[in-house]
């Protein structure tokens, strides 16, 4: 049977899609993957102080531990309520990296939270929730946490 895919950066915006994911996890009777994508660290160009090659690589590995911490803690929960779970700390783009399990995975469904930031926060950051409805291969359900659920989206 096709997965459930969860997307998670483990941010507070991720919690409602947590729940929205076992919840369908659980009535479809469906097996749930759950990804996050590790960000790389990136050095600042001609930046080249004694240590500071040592400080980009423990920054690297405390992100890559951030992420398999965040797995486990998603992956147990998702095990405590009977739901088939596996994990995948995935690398690259972000947009791109789920879209890459989403597509490995035969995904039926992919789960995604919402920040909720509005035009601004969007051109600042970017949305990586309307990224994916644009490049998932599976239907997305972008869940908005309830503290911005009665707020009206900028579409512009």
């Amino acid at each position: 049977m096709n997965p459930i895919l969860f997307a998670t950066d483990g941010s507070p915006s991720a919690a409602a899609a947590q729940t929205e994911a076992f919840e369908l996890a659980k009535l479809m009777e469906a097996p749930l993957v759950v990804v996050s994508v590790v960000h790389p660290v990136l050095p600042t160009v001609g930046y080249s102080a004694y240590g500071y090659s040592n400080l980009v690589a423990e920054l690297a590995d405390a992100e890559k531990h951030r992420v398999e911490d965040l797995l486990r803690h998603v992956g147990d929960a998702a095990k405590e309520l009977g739901i088939a779970c596996t994990t995948v700390a995935a690398s690259g783009p972000t947009v791109d990296a789920i879209v890459a399990v989403a597509e490995e995975r035969h995904a039926r469904m992919l789960v995604v939270g919402s920040h909720g930031w509005g035009l601004g926060g969007r051109f600042v950051h970017g949305s990586v929730s309307t990224a994916l409805l644009h490049a998932a291969p599976c239907p997305v359900l972008v869940v908005r946490s309830p503290e911005h659920a009665g707020e009206k989206a900028n579409a512009a």
